[in-house]
Protein backbone atom coordinates (compact mmCIF):
# COMPACT_ATOMS: atom_id res chain seq x y z
CA UNK A 1 0.00 0.00 0.00
CA UNK A 2 1.72 3.26 -0.77
CA UNK A 3 1.10 6.04 1.73
CA UNK A 4 1.42 9.92 0.41
CA UNK A 5 2.47 12.45 2.87
CA UNK A 6 2.19 16.06 2.71
CA UNK A 7 5.29 18.41 2.48
CA UNK A 8 4.45 19.30 6.15
CA UNK A 9 4.58 16.42 7.81
CA UNK A 10 7.96 15.27 6.12
CA UNK A 11 9.32 18.42 7.55
CA UNK A 12 8.03 17.92 10.66
CA UNK A 13 8.92 14.38 11.02
CA UNK A 14 12.53 15.29 9.69
CA UNK A 15 12.48 18.07 11.93
CA UNK A 16 11.76 16.09 14.91
CA UNK A 17 14.02 13.51 14.32
CA UNK A 18 16.93 15.96 14.17
CA UNK A 19 15.66 17.94 17.17
CA UNK A 20 15.83 13.94 18.77
CA UNK A 21 20.13 13.57 17.71
CA UNK A 22 20.27 17.02 19.79
CA UNK A 23 20.11 19.64 16.87
CA UNK A 24 18.96 22.71 17.60
CA UNK A 25 15.77 23.93 16.48
CA UNK A 26 17.33 26.76 13.70
CA UNK A 27 20.01 23.75 12.69
CA UNK A 28 16.76 20.96 12.96
CA UNK A 29 15.14 22.82 10.49
CA UNK A 30 17.74 23.54 8.00
CA UNK A 31 18.91 19.80 8.10
CA UNK A 32 14.95 19.38 7.55
CA UNK A 33 14.57 22.03 4.40
CA UNK A 34 17.93 21.21 2.52
CA UNK A 35 17.09 17.22 2.43
CA UNK A 36 13.12 17.99 1.37
CA UNK A 37 14.70 19.98 -1.34
CA UNK A 38 16.19 17.08 -2.76
CA UNK A 39 12.70 15.75 -2.99
CA UNK A 40 11.66 18.65 -4.42
CA UNK A 41 13.78 18.24 -7.17
CA UNK A 42 13.75 14.75 -7.88
CA UNK A 43 16.68 14.08 -6.10
CA UNK A 44 15.38 10.73 -3.97
CA UNK A 45 18.60 9.71 -3.34
CA UNK A 46 19.70 12.83 -1.47
CA UNK A 47 15.99 13.74 0.24
CA UNK A 48 14.20 12.28 3.39
CA UNK A 49 15.32 8.54 2.20
CA UNK A 50 19.09 9.89 3.40
CA UNK A 51 17.78 10.50 7.12
CA UNK A 52 18.41 6.92 8.10
CA UNK A 53 21.63 7.83 7.26
CA UNK A 54 22.24 10.48 9.04
CA UNK A 55 20.64 8.77 12.51
CA UNK A 56 23.29 6.17 11.78
CA UNK A 57 26.26 8.66 11.65
CA UNK A 58 24.88 10.06 15.03
CA UNK A 59 24.83 7.61 16.93
CA UNK A 60 28.75 6.36 15.55
CA UNK A 61 29.36 9.34 16.93
CA UNK A 62 30.80 10.70 13.83
CA UNK A 63 27.97 13.76 13.69
CA UNK A 64 28.65 16.60 16.42
CA UNK A 65 24.27 18.02 17.14
CA UNK A 66 25.55 21.00 18.27
CA UNK A 67 28.91 22.12 16.66
CA UNK A 68 31.11 25.42 16.85
CA UNK A 69 31.14 26.17 13.10
CA UNK A 70 33.51 28.99 12.73
CA UNK A 71 35.62 30.37 10.38
CA UNK A 72 39.01 29.58 10.95
CA UNK A 73 41.54 31.44 8.11
CA UNK A 74 40.32 34.04 5.96
CA UNK A 75 41.08 36.51 3.32
CA UNK A 76 39.10 39.23 1.98
CA UNK A 77 37.36 37.12 -0.93
CA UNK A 78 38.24 33.70 0.59
CA UNK A 79 37.77 31.43 4.35
CA UNK A 80 38.01 28.07 5.46
CA UNK A 81 35.00 26.62 8.22
CA UNK A 82 36.03 24.35 10.30
CA UNK A 83 32.36 22.61 10.75
CA UNK A 84 33.50 20.96 14.06
CA UNK A 85 32.21 17.27 12.97
CA UNK A 86 28.87 19.15 12.26
CA UNK A 87 26.36 18.44 9.88
CA UNK A 88 26.88 19.13 6.28
CA UNK A 89 23.70 19.79 6.00
CA UNK A 90 23.93 22.77 8.24
CA UNK A 91 27.40 23.52 7.37
CA UNK A 92 27.61 24.18 3.87
CA UNK A 93 24.87 26.56 4.25
CA UNK A 94 26.76 28.56 6.14
CA UNK A 95 30.04 28.65 4.14
CA UNK A 96 27.68 29.40 0.92
CA UNK A 97 26.58 32.77 3.30
CA UNK A 98 29.76 34.02 3.94
CA UNK A 99 31.01 33.09 0.17
CA UNK A 100 27.90 35.07 -1.04
CA UNK A 101 29.34 37.86 1.52
CA UNK A 102 32.70 37.63 -0.08
CA UNK A 103 31.50 37.68 -3.34
CA UNK A 104 29.19 40.89 -2.86
CA UNK A 105 32.11 42.67 -0.83
CA UNK A 106 35.29 41.87 -3.21
CA UNK A 107 33.62 40.19 -6.43
CA UNK A 108 34.31 36.77 -5.71
CA UNK A 109 33.79 34.25 -2.81
CA UNK A 110 35.71 30.98 -2.39
CA UNK A 111 35.40 29.02 0.82
CA UNK A 112 36.23 25.69 2.03
CA UNK A 113 35.08 23.12 4.57
CA UNK A 114 36.81 20.72 6.56
CA UNK A 115 35.60 18.49 9.35
CA UNK A 116 31.98 18.15 8.16
CA UNK A 117 29.82 15.37 7.11
CA UNK A 118 28.01 14.62 3.51
CA UNK A 119 25.51 17.77 2.46
CA UNK A 120 23.12 16.76 0.92
CA UNK A 121 22.43 18.22 -2.69
CA UNK A 122 25.09 20.11 -4.34
CA UNK A 123 22.65 22.24 -6.08
CA UNK A 124 21.00 23.62 -3.02
CA UNK A 125 23.99 25.17 -1.97
CA UNK A 126 25.13 26.54 -4.86
CA UNK A 127 21.25 27.50 -6.03
CA UNK A 128 21.96 30.06 -2.85
CA UNK A 129 23.95 32.66 -5.01
CA UNK A 130 20.84 32.96 -7.45
CA UNK A 131 19.07 34.90 -4.92
CA UNK A 132 21.94 37.45 -4.88
CA UNK A 133 22.23 37.47 -9.08
CA UNK A 134 25.16 35.32 -8.45
CA UNK A 135 26.47 32.36 -10.02
CA UNK A 136 26.88 29.91 -7.53
CA UNK A 137 29.41 26.26 -7.47
CA UNK A 138 29.19 23.61 -4.85
CA UNK A 139 31.23 20.52 -5.13
CA UNK A 140 32.48 18.35 -1.99
CA UNK A 141 34.86 14.89 -1.88
CA UNK A 142 33.19 11.47 -1.46
CA UNK A 143 34.17 7.78 0.27
CA UNK A 144 35.38 5.68 -3.07
CA UNK A 145 32.39 4.18 -4.50
CA UNK A 146 33.23 3.59 -7.84
CA UNK A 147 35.61 1.03 -9.81
CA UNK A 148 37.72 2.07 -12.44
CA UNK A 149 37.08 0.42 -15.70
CA UNK A 150 39.80 -3.26 -15.03
CA UNK A 151 39.73 -2.21 -11.15
CA UNK A 152 38.97 -4.94 -8.85
CA UNK A 153 37.84 -2.12 -6.31
CA UNK A 154 36.07 0.69 -5.62
CA UNK A 155 38.73 3.86 -5.87
CA UNK A 156 36.86 6.55 -7.10
CA UNK A 157 34.05 9.24 -5.03
CA UNK A 158 31.05 9.98 -6.73
CA UNK A 159 32.58 14.40 -6.03
CA UNK A 160 29.67 15.61 -6.72
CA UNK A 161 29.63 19.29 -8.16
CA UNK A 162 26.93 21.69 -8.86
CA UNK A 163 26.43 25.50 -10.41
CA UNK A 164 24.03 27.46 -10.84
CA UNK A 165 23.66 30.60 -13.01
CA UNK A 166 21.16 33.14 -13.23
CA UNK A 167 20.08 34.24 -16.49
CA UNK A 168 17.84 37.37 -16.07
CA UNK A 169 14.27 36.24 -17.61
CA UNK A 170 14.90 33.27 -18.20
CA UNK A 171 15.10 30.36 -15.72
CA UNK A 172 18.24 29.74 -14.06
CA UNK A 173 20.86 27.34 -15.12
CA UNK A 174 21.15 24.55 -12.69
CA UNK A 175 23.24 21.69 -13.21
CA UNK A 176 24.08 19.15 -10.60
CA UNK A 177 25.81 15.48 -11.54
CA UNK A 178 28.14 13.48 -9.64
CA UNK A 179 31.84 13.17 -11.52
CA UNK A 180 31.87 9.24 -11.76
Amino acid sequence: MEHIFSYHHLREFTREVFIHMGCSLEHAALASEVLLSADLRGIDSHGIARLSGYVRLWEAKRINTSPNVRVVHETPSTAVVDGDAGLGLVVAPFAMEIAIQKAAAAGTGWVSVKNSNHFGIAGYHAMKALDQDMIGMAMTNASPLVAPTFSTERMLGTNPIAVAIPAKEQPAFVADFATT
